[in-house]
């Protein structure tokens, strides 16, 4: 008798060691939710946080394969959620992309990568794509 898992749980558990996680921060609950409904549609876990500090909270808490985040927040916003980020050795690895409506991206903060709203979906899914695989060819 096989102690080997059956066909489909196979597979859920290479879909779950595969699926990316994903920390989506934006001060609007819109915004959060269209990104959210577009990294569900590739199968990603999805958290959230409308502020810099609740995903520091977050990444405290979980481990996440990339932070997509809105640049200009009220309170901690995105460019020092990213600064924080990149000064701690616990989460410096992870990818970040920044998002704002303004068409120049802070020159004074190392994100991985810049869209401009309005952020088109496969845009937004090639980011993703191309900052994750980047971030596993990285030697650790």
């Amino acid at each position: 008798m096989s102690h080997l898992p059956e066909p489909n749980q196979q597979d859920a558990t290479k879909a779950a060691s595969t699926m990316k996680t994903v920390l989506l921060v934006d001060d609007d609950p819109e915004t959060i939710e269209a990104w959210t409904l577009c990294m569900q549609s590739e199968e990603c876990k999805v958290l959230s946080a409308f502020d810099g500090n609740s995903a520091l909270a977050l990444l405290g808490e979980n481990l996440v394969d990339i932070v997509i985040s809105d640049w200009k927040m009220p309170g901690l916003g995105g460019a020092l959620l990213c600064q924080t980020m990149k000064t701690n050795s616990a989460t410096a690895h992870i990818p970040f992309l920044m998002i704002s409506g303004h068409p120049h991206p802070p020159a004074f903060v190392h994100y991985d990568g810049y869209l401009q709203k309005p952020v088109e979906i496969e845009a937004l899914l090639s980011a993703v794509d191309r900052l994750c695989a980047a971030k596993r060819r990285r030697p650790y």
